[in-house]
């Protein structure tokens, strides 16, 4: 005779499928795979392959209800290589995006009332194994193309694109509005800034299925006014290459809000920390 199921074991299974489904429970699942998955990432970095390190504070370093805890990282090699036609370039990306609300159960990159929305920060990586200071050209000087090709790779091939924006609809218009030389950045002198004016889709849609990119930043909760539309966003890139990892550095900010954009410098990506990895022993 087959036993019955006791009625607090059902209440406990139902009350526990429930709690799957609140937004607090969407964020722990996104911490809990963005940390399993940044970690795994980070072994296939440059970072890793070259022996440095790139400590960039995640949203914990302020007070503010801003930016998501932690940064993560992403690799993407081959992608890159084949957006840009040369099979010796690899990328590592760092990255940060807007903080989840409790409520909506996803991140307000997708809440177009907040100054976050569709905003992120953190590095670009990038290595041409044939020994080239990509983003630079032979004086040391700053290739526009290139540079900008970094983040709107990022842009559409990684987060546009994984939403259900097609590629006739995608837009980055970027417009460098100034550039200055010889800048001290993150305990290094000889970094470029540059700033520009950026024309792109901003991510609110109405959620679709099977999106993988949900995992991370939650479905979103928030009505759009017009599903990825094209808006004015503020940009700032501080460029430097390494020689002695054969590695260009470009630390980046992109937002709606220039005020954001400035805090976010200040408070946040200026205090990133770079340094050798001394081999063990």
């Amino acid at each position: 005779m087959k036993k019955k199921v006791p009625v607090k074991c059902i209440i406990v299974i139902l009350s526990v499928f429930l709690f799957l489904l609140t937004p607090p429970a969407i964020y722990l699942r996104s911490l809990l795979v963005m940390s399993v998955y940044s970690g795994h990432m980070k072994k296939e970095s440059l970072m890793e392959e070259k022996g440095f390190d790139i400590h960039i504070p995640g949203g914990l370093a302020t007070w503010k209800t801003d930016w998501y805890p932690f940064v993560m990282t992403f690799v993407d090699n081959k992608g890159f290589q084949s957006y840009m036609g040369n099979k010796n370039l690899s990328l590592t990306i760092l990255y940060n995006f807007p903080a989840f609300s409790l409520l909506n159960g996803c991140s307000r990159l997708f809440d177009e009332k907040s100054p976050y929305f569709n905003g992120f920060y953190g590095a670009y990586l990038v290595s041409d194994s044939s020994g080239k200071s990509y983003g630079f050209d032979s004086d040391g000087n700053i290739n526009k193309r290139e540079v900008i090709s970094v983040p709107e790779f990022d842009f559409y091939w990684l987060v546009l694109q994984d939403f259900g924006l097609s590629q006739e609809d995608f837009i980055f218009d970027c417009e460098i509005t100034e550039i200055k030389e010889d800048i001290s950045y993150s305990g290094f002198d000889g970094w470029t800034r540059i700033d520009s004016d950026i024309m792109v889709n901003h991510a609110c849609h109405t959620a679709r299925q099977n999106v993988m990119s949900y995992l991370q930043y939650g479905s979103p909760n928030y009505k759009p006014s017009s599903e990825f539309a094209v808006i004015p966003m503020k940009g700032r890139i501080y460029a430097r290459y390494f020689s002695e990892w054969n590695v260009s550095i470009f630390y980046y900010i992109i937002t709606v809000d220039e005020e954001i954009l400035e805090e976010c410098d200040e408070k946040i990506l200026s205090r990133s920390k770079l340094e050798q990895v001394l081999p063990d022993g």
